[in-house]
């Protein structure tokens, strides 16, 4: 984690809206006092805040030499990694932080996946300070006094694991037919799905075997792309909070933070958002308020197909990757190709129904027609 100079201190708790894009959590920092810059609000980095090089340079924010790196979930993306030779001053949600040397990366593969401009991201140097709530209903961000805070009665408080800078926190899984899986998983505000479990956790148990849909593109993460295989679980509970027939992925990455087995996986904003969370990382917990109307369904993107938006390019579009197993049978898009608007649709829409038949009789099977699995909602 990087060194933190100076923690200056907060007025009154005062709600600070925030964006949601992707169900990730997107909020305004300034950089050295300067205009706003959108960072994603990201509890899944485990290190110091980081700063996008682009933005950096903008910015003129001098910087040493960078390096080669492979850093966060997925793989293939170029993640160059460079030092800020000077302390920089963080202002996000009311509070000011000087950090040293902060860590610089480039995040514009980040900006194409997510359709904006990710300028960096906030970390563990900050919530390990501060109690933050998030009102995912309302779009707003508080941070309360660590000394004060005190759980509203009838939450749910969960423990949270700091060993390794992520917050980590049990689940228990399980499948239709299956018996309950218990899991740790790291609680992150920057990954968009329900939950992923990693790659040596499904392959202990038996996980892709049973799977409906194969070898997907699940998303992007700082380091590339990331490939699962996808189903929907009978139940996922954390404590007394249980949600019921989510979509689940099995991670298949070899490299990144998908292929590690120092934790079982990773939950992302699917699950968050249908609660008030509050990060209280200084007393390792978070603690959960399921809001009084339901969220409806769990959605998944299971086109097969992700797509980027690349600059000067504003009628076209990008198929950056697709399922290696299963390509779009009815276009001739491929990884890479290019392609209008219109058309990338089209075929990610076909693709989509075919795709969807499998999970949604399985969703059938399980829950009531409401349930049944939809492409995320842009």
């Amino acid at each position: 984690m990087l060194p933190i100079a100076l923690v200056l201190a907060l007025a009154a708790p005062h709600a600070v809206p925030f964006e949601i894009t992707n169900n990730k959590t997107w909020v305004q920092v300034k950089v050295n006092a300067s205009t706003p810059q959108w960072f994603i609000f990201d509890t899944g980095n485990n290190g110091g805040s980081v700063i996008d090089r682009e933005c950096a340079d903008r910015l003129q924010l001098k910087r040493g030499a960078e390096q080669d790196a492979h850093i966060g979930a997925g793989s293939g993306a170029p993640t160059g990694i460079s030092q800020i030779t000077q302390p920089v001053q963080i202002e996000a949600l009311g509070e000011t932080l000087t950090v040293v040397e902060p860590t610089v990366l480039a995040l514009q593969h980040v900006s194409r996946i997510e359709g904006r401009r990710a300028n960096g991201l906030v970390g563990a140097d900050y919530l390990s300070r501060n109690v933050v709530v998030i009102d995912y209903v309302n779009r707003t961000m508080t941070v309360r006094d660590v000394k004060t805070y005190t759980p509203p009665a009838g939450a749910t408080i969960l423990p949270l694991n700091l060993d390794l800078g992520w917050p980590v926190a049990e689940a228990t899984v399980t499948m239709p037919g299956g018996t309950p899986m218990q899991c740790r998983v790291i609680v992150d505000t920057g990954m968009r799905g329900t939950m992923t479990l990693f790659r040596p956790f499904s392959i202990r148990h038996g996980l892709y075997e049973g799977a409906e849909l194969h070898d997907l593109v699940l998303g992007a993460g700082a380091g590339g792309m990331t490939h699962g295989d996808i189903d929907r679980a009978e139940t996922i509970a954390f404590g007394s909070v249980t949600f019921k027939n989510p979509v689940i992925s099995f991670a298949r990455d070899t490299t990144g933070i998908f292929s590690i087995d120092a934790v079982d996986g990773i939950m992302g904003g699917e699950l968050l958002r249908r609660n008030r969370v509050t990060f209280d990382c200084p007393h390792q917990r978070m603690i959960l308020e399921p809001y009084d109307q339901p969220a409806g369904a769990f959605e998944a993107d299971m086109s097969g197909m992700t797509l980027d938006v690349r600059p000067k390019a504003t009628m076209r579009s990008r198929s950056s990757a697709s399922s290696r197993a299963r390509p779009p049978r009815r276009s001739a898009l491929r990884p890479g190709t290019s392609s209008s608007r219109s058309m990338v649709v089209h075929s990610s829409r076909r693709t989509w129904r075919r795709s969807r038949s499998a999970s949604a009789s399985k969703a059938r099977r399980s829950s009531s027609a409401s349930c049944a699995a939809r492409p995320v909602r842009k």
